[in-house]
């Protein structure tokens, strides 16, 4: 018996030594500031007006989705300039040439979250620095310009509705060293629970959608947010695109991944079923899979970094309001 709890004593420290290394004490990042305390409620960003950008939009649009970029990671390099040419070369296709299709050119992005690897004020520096040579990118070809880049790499430098905007969620990792401070100073929107609507093309009577945006980087939604979630979208009759880093099930074919709470899960599919959520995008597993719910789909998107389970990765995904299709296009590279 006095080896059992000797051996425990040994298992326990090595947790606590191996929790201390890279990220910080494991129990003070998941336990001094939970969801509920964070995010009890969801804010209400109104309605995205794409319409103010100078390339012809319509009410087919498409927007680009990363996720687990780990800003400040040693474990493997991320080639900024392979992904920046790649994005680039995409806008040139779909601007000019035989193959113009303005319906395929991304409006605005979405970052899933784990942006910072150890949740440290310099990584979320990193990222930004990378986020302004992005929107430089696409402000290009756009709006005709190369608004909102920002040599230090700062916060959003302006708020131009005609601007390509960044719109991100909080990680696990994002959360280490008290990382949420971080990310609410220097990330926009500036807070990690939040929805917006958008109406692409103002001249048709479709219903634009609504986008959700879950803080699930504890691993669960909280009682309140799951709470207000709940109100909201019973209140939007809107097709609706619901965003978050921890998978909620997407088919369970990575249990180790997902939300852990089973009430939980399946109060969230619940919702989904119920209230017109066409599809969900979500992060943390670094792979690429999903499930067809029928009423809805459920895709993980794998790591723009990683390629321990597939290859570097992200999606174009295009939104068709008419006819509330949600089409997603897994981009991958070396």
């Amino acid at each position: 018996m006095r080896k059992f709890l000797l051996l425990i004593a040994q298992c326990l420290l090595l947790i606590l030594f191996v929790s201390c290394s890279a990220y910080g004490f494991f129990w003070g990042q998941f336990g001094d500031e939970d969801v509920d305390e964070r995010s009890p409620r969801l804010a209400d960003f109104g309605t995205v007006d794409l319409s103010a950008q100078k390339q012809q939009v319509s009410s087919i649009y498409s927007f680009l989705v990363f996720t687990d970029s780990h800003f400040g990671s040693q474990r493997e390099e991320f080639n900024e300039s392979i992904f920046l040419t790649w994005f680039e070369d995409w806008y040139k296709k779909y601007s000019v040439g035989d193959s113009k299709d303005f319906t395929k050119l991304p409006r605005f992005a979405i970052n899933l979250g784990d942006t910072a690897d150890g949740g440290k004020e310099e990584q979320f520096m990193e990222y930004l620095r990378f986020e302004e040579k992005l929107k430089a990118v696409a402000n290009k070809y756009l709006c005709g310009t190369e608004q909102n880049q920002k040599s230090d790499g700062g916060a959003e430098a302006s708020d131009s509705n005609a601007g390509f905007k960044v719109y991100s969620v909080l990680g696990n990792h994002d959360l280490y060293h008290n990382g949420a401070k971080y990310f609410k100073e220097l990330v926009y929107p500036y807070t990690s629970s939040y929805f917006f609507r958008i109406d692409a093309d103002l001249k048709d009577s479709a219903s634009g959608f609504s986008y959700y945006f879950l803080d699930t980087a504890n691993g669960t939604a909280g009682t309140k947010q799951l709470n207000d979630f709940k109100k909201k979208i019973e209140a939007d009759p809107r097709p609706k695109i619901v965003l978050t880093h921890y998978p909620v099930y997407a088919g369970g074919s990575d249990m180790f991944m997902i939300i852990q709470n089973t009430l939980e899960r399946n109060t969230l599919l619940s919702y989904f079923a119920k209230n017109n959520v066409k599809q969900v995008y979500e992060g943390h597993a670094h792979s690429d899979y999903g499930f067809d719910f029928e009423k809805f789909r459920e895709d993980v998107i794998g790591s723009l970094r990683f390629t321990h389970r597939t290859e570097k990765q992200c999606a174009i995904v295009t939104v068709n309001e008419q006819t509330q299709a949600v089409h997603t296009e897994i981009v991958k590279f070396n």
